[in-house]
């Protein structure tokens, strides 16, 4: 079971976030412990024994001070995940870019909050700490023949079964690309082609017939190329 916490101001939010996590819980079979905490000094002057996720909303000011909290907590719980949620003013003045930190900005949407929640998951699975106290996605885990979909930039379909890459390596998956599509995160991962499935995250470029990942070109079928944009513009909160 995982530690989560909760730092909020605004008792509407912690509201909001902590229906999210029960929502979330029920619908990926998730379990967790959860502390609340009204104000960041509180949070400060009388922290948990163990945070694994932190949502955190304060105002941070500036880049820096976003960076000092990131350094404090981590020199206080190891591989702690943090997640700020900043206002949009503070992201766009203050340059939160998401390669810097995970954000979700307000006001909060649900698809949001699970991506991130998602990454965070799919992250600590794979640290030695962890990997005894999520008890989560296994099944997806089994599809992908033990990868972690947070390491993966594409899967390419050969045959029945699929080729996933990451940035090292590649591994076979003795699953086919119909079954992987329906058991990743469908805000992260896309079928942009009939025999490919590319991580969003990991575009370098977009053209109007094809990506670029790690140097890598793949093509996008012609109707699919707006949804495409479009959620890769999601996912850089442009829009």
């Amino acid at each position: 079971m995982l530690n989560l916490t909760i730092c909020c101001d605004t008792p509407n939010q912690v509201n909001t976030l902590d229906g999210y996590l029960m929502n979330f819980s029920s619908s990926h079979d998730f379990n967790y412990k959860l502390s609340k905490f009204k104000s960041f000094n509180d949070l400060t002057n009388k922290p948990p024994l163990n945070i694994d996720i932190l949502l955190l909303s304060v105002n941070l000011n500036s880049k820096q001070y976003a960076f000092n909290i990131y350094k404090k907590f981590k020199s206080l719980y190891n591989d702690i995940q943090i997640i700020f949620i900043p206002e949009l003013i503070d992201f766009v003045l203050n340059g939160f870019y998401l390669k810097d930190f995970r954000c979700i900005l307000k006001p909060l949407k649900y698809s949001a909050f699970e991506e991130e929640l998602l990454d965070c998951l799919d992250y600590l699975m794979n640290t030695d700490n962890h990997i005894k106290k999520i008890q989560f996605h296994n099944n997806t885990l089994h599809l992908l023949n033990g990868l972690s979909s947070v390491s993966i930039l594409f899967i390419e379909s050969i045959g029945k079964n699929c080729i996933a890459y990451t940035t090292n390596t590649f591994i076979e998956i003795p699953n086919n690309i119909d079954i992987l599509e329906k058991s990743l995160c469908p805000s992260t991962f896309f079928r942009c082609h009939h025999n490919y499935l590319i991580n969003i995250k990991k575009i370098g470029k977009l053209n109007t017939n094809s990506v670029i990942i790690n140097s890598k070109t793949i093509p996008v079928d012609k109707k699919k190329f707006t949804l495409l944009k479009n959620k890769l513009l999601v996912m850089l909160k442009i829009i």
